[in-house]
């Protein structure tokens, strides 16, 4: 597995979190701001790798 592959792996990590947070925001309102929060984390980590695989294809 190259580094491209390895990002693209991790992204799918990323959005699959990020799906999950935001599922449990609506299961469990009560707590909502730290689901929110851990998304919004997630989201962050996404485009940091996206980021990251475009600069590496841009090579």
């Amino acid at each position: 597995m190259g580094p491209i592959e390895a990002l693209e792996f991790a992204l799918g990590k990323e959005i699959e979190a990020k799906n999950i947070y935001e599922k449990f925001i609506y299961q469990h309102p009560e707590t909502k701001d730290i689901f929110t929060f851990l998304m919004n984390e997630e989201e962050k980590h996404k485009q940091l790798i996206e980021k990251r695989i475009i600069e590496l294809r841009s090579k």
